[in-house]
């Protein structure tokens, strides 16, 4: 342990030293020391760590190297101790940009969509970040008419006990007709069980173990019973405690072993847009997408429409699910979506496919740049059918010139559900970053996110225990 953390410190002090130095240089780069607490599953530790960016031309390098240490002054051993913890330091690699004729980033990812989105949308593997940091990858490229994308959401899920990870792909040709272009896409998720964490190991995920750091135990009766060992009526003590409702009646041999298990899920589509305007100032789309989730339903999208002009950008689509349908199966919120705990139950996104009847509605939204001082994106959903709703609202602000207000970013994400009134639920995220400027180059940020779980399965998000919160206060000293 004392060697990895002087090699930890080692690391953040030449890491530190060596970009600093690299300011004189003609390649900027910056970054921030970061100084502060944060909370992880719900334990309260004292951060210290370096981010920082690396440009080189087209070449970009990202590192987020932390060390939470406890109120016994013991670095967060987790995060250290096996090889793919040291690729969680390199937060991303990156080379050109989206839309250069060849891009790739690796790592952290968000927004990252295929065509026009009935597939993959907006989708992102941080909305778990620093609890859980996913390595994925996104690319594209263009040779002349030909195009081709290509998503993964996680590279550490294929060493997992049942490899699997969520992996998009897409290829586009230009017809010489009316300068139309074709698409094809596939998406699937190979293990949704993959989205459950198993902390200790033992092949109960977190939600349902009742002891997740402990892999000697699962339930309150596994415990019990080994204090109770020798006993000549330690089963007898164990049921009366049961009755009484001291300790859970849950019994290990009847939980399933989530990790021995797999579900699959694999979606194709195709789309076909129009350009009729394509200037520097100006553009403007029509197009088509269609999608079948195998084995389940199929939807389309039509008409659709994209536009920017300026600072302004808007889309908008006319939608028809089939029955078994969700359009942007894989999007923002389906990394907590893809396997989700109600009760002592595990539900995948699969499984909620089959209680989803046909709908009509449209999709809509707007992206506004303010002058550079502000960004606005915001997005709805509005589907109806016989006896079920599909309301989708995400959306995020921000404000970048604020006197005294080095970052000002509030978000807030809710997808499919009946009605939007009920802001607790399951898919929902939401959360705020604000930095105050103390002095140059120095600032006070404020970090909050939330996210909910309905543990006890009775349909409601009650009660702070249900209640998932990620709260960073630090202090970052820009490089």
């Amino acid at each position: 342990m004392r060697v990895i953390r002087l090699i930890s410190m080692t690391l953040i002090l030449c890491l530190s030293l060596g970009f600093l130095y690299a300011q004189d240089n003609e390649d900027k780069m910056g970054g921030s020391v970061i100084i502060g607490a944060t909370t992880i599953n719900n334990t309260n530790y004292q951060q210290i760590g370096l981010r920082a960016d690396l440009p080189i031309w087209k070449l970009g390098f990202g590192l987020d190297i932390q060390l939470y240490i406890d109120d016994q002054g013991n670095i967060r051993e987790e995060d250290w101790d096996e090889f793919e913890d040291y690729l969680d330091k390199v937060y991303y690699i990156r080379w050109a940009k989206k839309g250069d004729p060849f891009y790739l980033k690796v790592g952290g990812l968000e927004n990252a969509s295929l065509g026009y989105g009935i597939i993959l949308n907006n989708y992102s593997n941080m909305v778990q970040y620093p609890t859980y940091k996913r390595i994925g990858m996104e690319t594209s490229m263009k040779i002349g008419p030909v195009g081709t994308e290509l998503f993964i959401n996680n590279f550490k899920e294929a060493f997992a006990d049942k490899p699997g990870m969520v992996l998009g792909a897409r290829a586009s040709y230009d017809l010489p007709v009316f300068k139309l272009v074709a698409g094809a896409s596939f998406a699937s998720d190979f293990n949704e069980y993959n989205g459950l964490f198993d902390t200790d190991g033992d092949g109960y995920p977190d939600a349902i173990d009742a002891y997740p750091n402990d892999k000697k135990f699962v339930t309150q009766r596994d415990k019990w019973a080994l204090d109770l060992q020798g006993l000549p009526n330690t089963n007898e003590i164990i049921d009366t405690l049961v009755a009484r409702g001291v300790i859970d009646s849950t019994q290990t041999q009847y939980l399933p072993k989530y990790k021995e298990m797999t579900s699959t899920v694999s979606i194709v589509g195709v789309d076909l847009g129009l350009p009729l305007i394509s200037t520097d100032m100006m553009k403007l789309d029509i197009y088509a997408q269609a999608a079948q989730i195998i084995d389940y339903g199929f939807g389309f999208a039509f008409p659709g429409v994209k536009f920017n002009l300026g600072p302004v950008s808007a889309y908008a689509e006319f939608r028809h699910a089939g029955e078994e349908f969700l359009f942007g199966y894989f999007n923002n919120t389906y990394e907590i979506e893809r396997a989700r705990t109600f009760g002592k139950q595990v539900i995948t996104k699969k499984q909620f496919l089959e209680s989803v009847e046909a709908m009509d509605g449209f999709y809509a939204g707007l992206g506004i740049d303010m002058f550079k001082w502000a960004y606005l994106n915001i997005g709805y959903q509005d589907l109806k059918g016989d006896n079920m709703n599909a309301k989708t609202l995400n959306g995020d602000l921000n404000i970048t010139k604020v006197p005294k207000l080095s970052t000002a970013k509030a978000y807030y994400s809710q997808d499919n559900v009946d009605d939007l009134s009920e802001w607790k639920t399951p898919s929902t995220i939401m959360g705020y970053v604000l930095g105050y400027e103390i002095s140059s180059g120095v600032s006070m940020n404020f970090d909050y996110r939330y996210t909910f779980e309905d543990k006890d399965g009775n349909g409601k998000i009650q009660g702070d225990d249900e209640t998932n919160k990620s709260i960073s206060i630090y202090t970052a000293i820009k490089f």
